[in-house]
């Protein structure tokens, strides 16, 4: 499998490159991830309440970012992502889909503690 990326240089000749990769090698990196990280959650579970604020910080992170270039144009108040770039439009929904997921997560551990 291979990854197709394609840009125009600055005489707008369009350049295509292709990228060969594994696509298994994701599953292995993932599984690599978790073998480090499953067994202290064994021994200590309290670590996974910790897991919803790190999806909470990395979410305002991108968010921060996201926001930092209207920032620099002297766009103080703006909802959405209208005014920015095509990247940092991704950037700012990938942060709040981190908020919301970190909020869902945050409700089921509180729940889960609160019938212990």
């Amino acid at each position: 499998m291979s990854l197709w990326i394609s840009k125009k240089d600055k005489s707008g000749k369009k350049i295509l490159w292709q990228i060969d990769f594994d696509p298994m090698i994701i599953l292995v990196v993932i599984l690599l991830i978790a073998a480090l990280i499953g067994p202290s959650l064994f021994r200590n579970p309290s670590i996974i309440t910790m897991f919803p604020f790190g999806l909470l910080s990395a979410g305002l992170a991108c968010l921060i970012i996201s926001k930092m270039l209207l920032y620099k144009r002297g766009i103080w108040f703006s909802f959405g992502p209208g005014h920015m770039t095509k990247g940092y439009a991704k950037l700012y929904k990938v942060g709040y889909f981190l908020l919301g997921v970190s909020a869902l997560l945050l409700l089921a551990v509180f729940n889960a503690m609160s019938r212990t």
